[in-house]
């Protein structure tokens, strides 16, 4: 009889282990941000949850020309409708933009930036804490923007991100991207196309680093536009409580078709 209770006593631990494990894994904040990658993770259904740029900071210089762009508030807005799927929303409510050429002409704009509308949804979902989970993502961008802030015609992407978690403390993320995206001129769309892979390491509980690198090729009309363009990425993100997640990271061009610098911060808060 004492056998058969620590036999009984020890599978009712096993389970409450694995059931609280799973819970673990449920109420894990999921954020996309930082990085060049997408997270697999769905919002929780009926959880609302904001992902904002507080401030980003991009930098191009080619051929004595040099353009600024700063981004502040582009917010993305994610829900989830059900146990795999959740609706997107995107904004950028404001941007300046600044072009200064050769000839130290100045071009400036300022003012709100593009919408977007999506969804997502997982394709196989993560059980525990280590494991692969993969979901999709489709996206379209809405030209409400002004122009050199907002893109200036409707475009759309496809998304498949893919995460696996090695253990507690690594995950590696990619994310494969098909884009009909909108031509340098703001009129008609033309093919982007490549993928981003991630490295991410917890260093504790609240702190982790992300390193992450993008290729795509842009198919764009305008040959001072199109070319292949490499971006590598280091981040810093911090979760002061389970609802939160604080970043600050860098972009930096890997060759001469990609932009030279981006610097960016933000705030995640799951609702």
């Amino acid at each position: 009889m004492r056998a058969f209770v620590r036999v009984l006593a020890c599978g009712v631990a096993c389970i409450a282990a694995a059931a609280e494990a799973q819970d673990s894994n449920a109420d894990r904040l999921c954020s996309e941000r930082p990085g060049l990658t997408t997270s697999a993770c769905i919002t929780a259904p009926g959880r609302l949850q904001t992902e904002t740029a507080l401030a980003d900071w991009t930098l191009e210089r080619r051929d004595g020309e040099r353009v600024d762009t700063v981004l502040l508030g582009d917010t993305l807005v994610r829900y989830g409708i059900g146990g795999k799927t959740e609706l997107r929303l995107g904004w950028t409510p404001y941007g300046i933009y600044r072009d200064r050429d050769a000839d130290a002409t100045v071009v400036r704009a300022h003012g709100i930036g593009d919408a977007s509308v999506g969804v997502k949804t997982s394709i196989i979902e993560r059980k525990g804490d280590t494991g692969l989970a993969l979901s999709v993502i489709a996206t379209a961008s809405l030209p409400v923007g002004r122009r050199s802030i907002g893109t200036g015609d409707w475009g759309a992407s496809f998304e498949l991100p893919v995460t696996y978690r090695t253990s507690e403390k690594v995950s590696l993320q990619a994310t494969p991207i098909v884009a009909a995206a909108v031509d340098n001129d703001g009129r008609g769309r033309h093919a982007l196309y490549g993928s981003a892979v991630e490295v991410e390491y917890s260093l504790n509980d609240t702190v982790k680093t992300d390193v992450s690198a993008q290729l795509t090729h842009d198919d764009d009309p305008d040959p001072m536009v199109r070319g292949t363009p490499a971006l590598g990425s280091v981040a810093l993100s911090w979760q002061p409580g389970k609802n939160t997640q604080l970043d600050l990271g860098t972009n930096v061009g890997l060759n001469r078709a990609a932009s030279d610098l981006e610097i960016f911060a933000g705030v995640s808060r799951r609702f």
